[in-house]
C-alpha cells in the first residue's frame, strides 16, 4: 500500500484521515465483517450505524492480511506526518471499552463519568457541538477510549433521560425537583456573595465583613476560634490568628495542592483572575461552609482566608478575582522557599 503524502494529520482531522484510509484500502473487508458487529446498531440511522461498525472495525479487529489491526497499520505508514504526540494517542483507540456511565458533572470542555457497574470515573473530552447532551444524572451507553490524559467517545452513544426529566415530562413533581431548586438558590447566593468589590489590597476584614456568616462561621470551625460572638468580633479574631505566630502551623497543614495554588497566585503578585485559577485547581464548594466546609483546593483556601474572592474593574469590566491578602504574602513566600 503506498503512503499517504495528504497534509500534516493533526488531533483535529486525524479520525477523518484514518476514516478515508480505511475506506481506501478495506472497504471490501469491511462490507463482510459488519454482520458480525457485536454492538446493537438496528435502532440507529444508517449513517450512525455505519459510523459504529467504522469505529468498531478500525480499532478492535485484527485484519488476516496484516496481522494488525487498521489503526495500528495507520500509524505505521503515516507516524512522519502526524502532529508531535498524535501517535500515542491514536493507539490508545485499540484500549476502547463499552459500557454504561451515569454523567456525574460537566463543564465547558469535558463530562464526568462513573461506570455503573464498576465505580470507575472517567474524564471525557467533548465536542462543543453534543456538549448540552451530557446534563448530569443521565446514562450514557456506549464506547470510550483513553486521549492523552483524559478519555474520548467512540462511535454512537445513546443518552437516557434523568428520571427528574421523565416526571416532568409526566407533569409530575418529585423531591429532586425541589432539591434542584434549592441547590439554584444557593448557587444564587454564593454568586451574590461573591459579587463584592475588592482589589489587590484588600483586607482580611474588610472582606469577611462582607461575606455571609455561614462563611464566616465555618472559617472560625477551621481554625479554632469560637463562634459564640458577634460577626464583627469573629472577624477580627480570624484577621488576628492569622497574623500571628499561628500561621506557619496553619499553612504547614494544609494539602500539597492548596500550597501549589497559594503559590501560583502570589508568584503573579498576589492576585489573579479567578478563572486563571480554577482553570488550574478543583473549586467546589457549597454556600453552608459552617455544615459542609470545602474539601477542594480552593475551597480549602477560602476556608481558612487564606484566599479572598470578589469582583474587581480591569479595563472598564468586572472582573472575579482570588486574592492572598497582602499581609501574608511574605509569609507565605518564606513557606514556600
Amino acid at each position: 500500500m503506498s503512503r499517504i503524502k495528504e497534509a500534516k494529520i493533526t488531533e483535529d482531522n486525524c479520525k477523518q484521515k484514518l476514516f478515508d484510509y480505511t475506506m481506501q484500502h478495506y472497504s471490501h473487508e469491511l462490507t463482510d465483517a459488519s454482520p458480525e458487529c457485536p454492538y446493537n446498531t438496528e435502532e440507529l440511522s444508517h449513517d450512525f450505524a455505519a459510523k459504529e461498525v467504522l469505529e468498531w472495525f478500525m480499532s478492535e479487529i485484527v485484519q488476516p492480511s496484516t496481522g494488525k489491526t487498521i489503526v495500528k497499520e495507520f500509524i505505521e505508514k503515516c507516524e512522519n506526518d502526524m502532529e508531535q504526540g498524535l501517535k500515542e494517542k491514536l493507539l490508545q483507540l485499540e484500549e476502547m471499552f463499552s459500557g454504561e456511565f451515569k454523567v456525574i458533572a460537566t463543564d465547558n470542555v469535558h463530562v464526568r463519568l462513573v461506570d455503573t457497574s464498576s465505580g470507575e470515573r472517567y474524564k471525557v473530552k467533548l465536542f462543543e457541538e453534543n456538549r448540552a447532551a451530557y446534563a448530569p444524572g443521565r446514562t450514557v451507553r456506549g464506547r470510550i477510549h483513553p486521549w492523552g490524559d483524559v478519555y474520548r467517545f467512540a462511535g454512537i452513544s445513546q443518552i437516557g433521560l434523568t428520571d427528574e426529566e421523565i416526571a416532568r415530562e409526566m407533569g409530575l413533581v418529585t423531591p429532586g425537583m425541589v432539591d434542584m431548586l434549592m441547590g439554584q438558590y444557593k448557587e444564587d447566593m454564593i454568586k451574590k456573595a461573591e459579587s463584592i468589590t475588592i482589589n489587590q489590597k484588600s483586607t482580611i476584614s474588610s472582606v469577611l465583613n462582607k461575606y455571609p456568616a455561614q462563611w464566616v462561621d465555618g472559617i472560625c470551625i477551621a481554625l479554632g476560634i469560637s463562634v459564640k460572638s458577634k460577626k464583627r468580633e469573629k472577624v477580627k479574631s480570624i484577621q488576628e490568628l492569622l497574623l500571628s505566630d499561628e500561621i506557619q502551623g496553619i499553612l504547614e497543614r494544609l494539602p500539597p495542592r492548596c500550597v501549589e495554588a497559594l503559590e501560583f497566585v502570589v508568584e503573579r503578585g498576589g492576585w489573579v483572575k479567578y478563572s486563571q485559577l480554577s482553570s488550574r485547581f478543583d473549586d467546589e464548594m457549597v454556600y453552608s461552609w459552617d455544615e459542609h466546609p470545602p474539601t477542594s483546593a480552593i475551597g480549602i483556601l477560602r476556608l481558612h482566608a487564606l484566599l479572598l474572592v470578589g469582583k474587581m474593574g480591569i479595563g472598564g469590566r468586572m472582573y472575579k478575582i482570588a486574592v492572598v491578602p497582602s499581609v501574608l504574602r511574605n509569609e507565605i513566600k518564606q513557606f514556600s522557599s
